[in-house]
């Protein structure tokens, strides 16, 4: 048996679930997107804490949205802290391109461009449902992203 297909004998194998469980993704072997080799996860683990971290351009924003529009397809209520406001493009069904199609030729899915329902909070001027919070309700470090400040002044809001 060669190295590939006991790779997706692997995939196949530990990527089985009893229940619900939605697509995140396709296995990879050689930097290469191998056919039938879905990657799911069960909706039944999507109650616990999570971590998405990672180095500039490694995935971390696309990682979200992946998890947050199978959440919300599959009619579970998510509630996303976006600061930067890199995920409020899933309220507006996308568009196709080449990268998308090909990346799909690759992985045997499908484009359809869907959006989602999504209600924006602010705490600033900009559009959507205004709310209300203290200076101590923001902390530190919501606090210094909004001011905009830099590390050296993050870290004197921090110590006050």
């Amino acid at each position: 048996m060669s190295d590939q297909a006991e790779f997706i004998a692997l995939i196949k194998n530990a990527y089985q679930f009893k229940g619900e469980s939605f697509k995140i993704g396709t296995a990879v072997l050689d930097k290469t997107a191998l056919t039938g080799t879905d990657v799911f996860i069960p909706l039944k683990t999507m109650n616990r804490h999570g971590l998405i971290a990672g180095a500039t351009g490694t995935g971390k924003t696309k990682t979200l949205q992946v998890l947050t529009e199978g959440l919300s397809n599959a009619s579970v209520p998510v509630v996303v802290m976006d600061i930067k406001g890199d995920l409020s493009g899933i309220a507006a069904a996308g568009t196709s391109n080449e990268k998308i199609l090909e990346r799909l030729a690759h992985t045997g899915g499908e484009f359809k461009p869907a959006s989602l329902p999504a209600e924006f909070l602010t705490i600033s001027n900009e559009q959507g449902v205004r709310i209300r919070a203290t200076v101590t309700e923001f902390g530190p470090v919501l606090l210094s992203k909004i001011l905009g400040l830099n590390d050296t002044q993050e870290g004197v809001v921090s110590l006050i």
